[in-house]
Formats: structure tokens, sequence, C-alpha cells
């Protein structure tokens, strides 16, 4: 089953089948990735050498279209109007989160702090001051 994001409107839209208070999101399948573009952002490098992400507008996009299990039609969410940016902002967060990694913190130490039983082939002595 794949992951899917629901994005609560701050006004339910109308459509022929009712009206519609959320914005629901699937995870894209493997021909979505390979028709919409690949990854929704590219990473940089800065002089520092610091990595930031460049975030792909016309991909996310295509990844909403693509993507959006309601409402059917994305044109839709044209009733929303001006001024509600929020809403567009959720679903760009949304796209990205499907591309990004779990957070590190979620997922199991690969290290962990040991001691060694086996004993020091030189031993180790104060030095003097």
């Amino acid at each position: 089953m794949s992951k899917t994001v629901r994005i609560p409107l701050p006004e339910p839209i109308a459509s022929h089948g009712g009206p519609i208070a959320e914005i629901v999101l699937r995870q894209p399948t493997y021909d979505e990735y390979v028709s919409c573009g690949g990854e929704p952002y590219s990473i940089g490098e800065s002089e520092d050498g610091a990595l930031f992400t460049i975030e792909k507008p016309e991909v996310i996009w295509a990844y909403a279209q693509a993507c959006m299990v309601t409402p059917k039609d994305p044109l839709l969410l044209s009733q929303l109007g001006p001024g509600n940016w929020t809403v567009a902002r959720e679903v760009r967060k949304a796209v990205m989160g499907f591309f990004r990694a779990p957070a590190a913190a979620s997922a199991p130490s690969e290290t962990s702090p040991t001691t060694s039983s086996s004993s020091s082939t030189s031993p180790s002595t104060p030095s003097a001051g």
C-alpha cells in the first residue's frame, strides 16, 4: 500500500460529486517518476561546500497532478482563489516529502558505543609533565 498525505482545505470546494474538504495525494509510482521528470529537486553546492536543495516547480506540479487522489480533477483547486497559498505550500511539501529519506533520528543507529575486552598491544603510561 502506498503512502498518502491528506491536506485539509480552508473551505470545501464544490464538485459534481459533492463538496471536497481535503486534498489527498498518494506516493508516485515508478512510471510517474519517469514521466514526471525524476527528482523534484536538484542538489547544489556553495563555494564553501555547503549543500542546498534547488526545487523544480514544474516537476513538483507534475507529481501533484499525477498523484492527486482527491479531487479527481486538479482544476477544481482553482476554486480556492487568491490568497490560499498555504494549500499550495502544503501540496509542495507533501510531494517533496515523498522523496526525502526518513529522518535520521527515527532510524536505528548502525554504530553504538562499545567497550573492548581485548587488551591493547601498547601499554598506556602517563606522560611526565
